[in-house]
């Protein structure tokens, strides 16, 4: 017994912190104790309905655009803020202070339509981006997000200054040789668009933001939640 608790703690990694933080696998932090996962929150919407019409038009899509990768469905999701690498365990408490601000549904469930376009400053990425914003969270969010820079959390990035929210749905590893597979995806999900629940994004109190880690790379990534990976130490 004594052997397992010892051999249980060796494969854990947290910094020393008085009764918070996290405590991660000692894979997901470096020497430091810092993140070497991508952190980014995000709504999680792989349990929707556009997800549930994107789980069964997928296979298809696959095979008529044999040169795109395609968003698995448990991993849609709309970010919120990006942290990157680097993050301190030990100061969860304020990541989730500051970045996991959804809109405001206190009136009820709040849809949001948008059309597919090619997204990203390569133009290689097709998205559904949500539209209209409320104005309201994009302010919530653009302080939270200075927020997390100003107390070192984070480091700005070229999204710091606009919050589009967007789902990815396409991905093309060369997008200037790709580009006619590209606009051809994107002109055929919008003439489908009823296969994907008219491209509708429906918030309500199911769908509350989260933080997520990325794991593996390209066809094998998945974004896991981050107190999945890691958790609250143990009290002592």
């Amino acid at each position: 017994m004594k052997r397992a608790a010892v051999l249980a703690a060796s494969l854990w990694l947290a910094r020393p912190c008085a009764g918070a933080g996290l405590a991660c696998p000692a894979d997901a932090l470096d020497k430091d104790g810092r993140g070497v996962l991508l952190l980014f929150s995000a709504l999680p919407l792989g349990g929707t309905k556009f997800a549930r019409a994107w789980e069964k038009a997928r296979p298809r899509l696959i095979k008529d655009f044999p040169g795109l990768r395609f968003e698995k469905t448990e991993n849609l999701h709309a970010t919120l803020v990006f942290v990157g690498a680097g993050w301190d365990p030990a100061r969860a408490a304020e990541l989730e202070a500051h970045g996991l601000d959804g809109p405001d549904i206190s009136s009820g469930p709040l849809t949001m339509q948008g059309a597919p376009q090619l997204f990203g400053p390569r133009k290689d990425v097709a998205a559904l981006r949500l539209d209209p914003v409320p104005s309201e969270w994009e302010r919530r969010l653009m302080k939270d997000r200075q927020a997390l820079t100003d107390a070192g959390l984070r480091k700005r990035d070229m999204f710091d200054d606009v919050f589009i929210p967007h789902v990815s749905l396409a991905y093309a590893a060369e997008p200037d040789a790709q580009r006619p597979e590209l606009e051809r995806f994107e002109r055929t999900l919008t003439k489908h668009a009823g296969r994907f629940a008219d491209l509708r994004f429906l918030l309500d109190r199911s769908i509350q933001p989260e933080f997520f880690v990325v794991q593996g790379k390209d066809e094998t990534t998945r974004f896991a939640r981050l107190r999945s990976v890691c958790a609250a130490p143990p009290a002592p």
